[in-house]
């Protein structure tokens, strides 16, 4: 190997070394944000956010079910199951709304859940109202356009 070999290398290994290196140097002590204090105030005008626009979804969720309920009675269709199950729905708000005001996160997983399991029942009721009342083959376009409104209702 000649000089000139030798002296081009470590040229590139400084130049290698110092792209490892810069970067590091200017990154802030602690990675990023983790040693960084978000202020409360924020945290709080966020959550108090979050929690008022989850009290209205969930609110416009319960009247677009009452909403369902009201179509299929004009149509005759026995809703007595839906209603049922609608009412144990709307129970569950004062859980939500304690769990969202006392920012408990493992109280919002059991309310979450248990509504998540209520209106998978509630899309059942409606589906075998309309099934019962058409019977089952007729029902299948009807069932098809309630499990359809019901969609943005149950996620």
């Amino acid at each position: 190997m000649n000089s000139k070999t030798i002296l081009g290398s470590a040229v590139l290994a400084l130049c290698v070394i110092g792209m490892l290196v810069a970067p590091a140097a200017a990154a802030p002590a602690g990675q990023g944000m983790k040693n960084a204090t978000i202020d409360q105030g924020l945290k709080d005008d966020l959550f108090a956010n979050h929690q008022q626009y989850r009290l209205q979804a969930y609110d416009m969720n319960v009247q677009r079910a009452n909403s369902v309920i009201a179509i299929l009675g004009k149509y005759g269709i026995d809703t007595t199951n839906c209603q049922s199950t609608l009412a144990t729905i709307s129970g569950e708000r004062a859980a939500l709304e304690t769990a969202l005001t006392n920012k408990d996160k493992e109280g919002l997983k059991t309310v979450n859940a248990e509504l998540k399991k209520l209106w998978q029942q509630f899309r059942t009721d409606i589906r075998d109202s309309i099934r019962s009342h058409y019977g089952a083959k007729s029902s299948d376009n009807a069932v098809a356009s309630a499990a359809a409104g019901l969609a943005a209702v149950t996620g």
